[in-house]
């Protein structure tokens, strides 16, 4: 369960940073998984919602890397550098986690999500 909204917001955050990186050459994927016996901020979960979105692209300069997450942090001229500031915020808030793995060609950002488990609420 969780804020619908935030949820879009965070996901369209991500993907539009990959398309304004690529510039329209490449590609943009979003593949999801259940993952099963998850650790998300110190507790452990059952069930979590395991959402890859990777890009093609030219890959997040290292010099940046360290602060992709930081207000106002941003790899691309005239942008607002909030977009995975906002990511990150509405993906905590629900209680997951949010992380990145770059290199030139190969962007794959990861939001790993707990699920509640049925009517007893366990996860």
């Amino acid at each position: 369960k969780g804020d619908k909204e935030q949820m879009i917001q965070a996901v369209l955050n991500v993907v539009r940073n990959a398309a304004q990186a690529m510039a329209g050459q490449g590609r943009i994927s979003l593949r999801t998984r259940s993952a099963r016996q998850v650790t998300l901020a110190r507790k452990r979960h059952r069930h979590a919602l395991e959402l890859r979105i990777s890009d093609t692209g030219p890959g997040i300069p290292p010099e940046i890397s360290e602060h992709i997450f930081y207000p106002l942090v941003s790899g691309r001229a005239g942008g607002s550098g909030l977009g995975l500031t906002l990511a990150q915020t509405f993906v905590a808030a629900h209680g997951g986690t949010i992380t990145f793995e770059s290199r030139p060609g190969d962007t794959t950002f990861t939001l790993m999500l707990p699920v509640e488990g049925g009517e007893n609420g366990k996860t």
